[in-house]
């Protein structure tokens, strides 16, 4: 009587344990597809985003030929970072020279936040210049 207690309660306790594995199996394989779904999406967006960053590097180089740019593309000089470019107005005129800090965005892209940071600076006056003497290399 007890063996047969004993040997019941075993198999209900291995029934358990199987039903328990195949549980855990199934949330195994469902985790894994998930992942597969969530990489595979992920990925995409990498390639997207890859793309437009990289069509905004290209493009930022011809848009000083664009009609609406403020400043003859001849008197700017392009940065890249953190600001694309820095173009000069009138410097043969000393009251109405004028130094232009420009940014291209394309697309939904925003200032980043040193960017951000430069214009304020610019905004506030807070430019300043600096000029630095260095010996040639003449002969004595």
């Amino acid at each position: 009587m007890v063996f047969l207690f004993v040997v019941s309660m075993l198999g209900i306790v291995m029934f358990s344990v199987w039903s328990f594995n195949k549980q855990l199996e199934k949330l195994k394989q469902e985790h894994e597809i998930e992942i597969k779904k969530a990489t595979a999406e992920a990925r995409k967006d990498a390639k997207k985003r890859s793309a437009a960053v990289q069509w905004g590097k290209s493009i930022e180089h011809f848009v000083p030929f664009m009609s609406d740019f403020p400043i003859p593309a001849e008197d700017v000089t392009f940065l890249g970072m953190p600001i694309d470019y820095v173009g000069f107005t009138n410097t043969a005129s000393k009251t109405q020279c004028g130094v232009h800090f420009v940014e291209v965005k394309s697309g939904n892209s925003i200032l980043m936040g040193k960017q951000k940071n430069i214009k304020k600076a610019i905004e506030e006056g807070r430019v300043y210049w600096h000029e630095i003497s260095v010996e040639g290399n003449t002969e004595k």
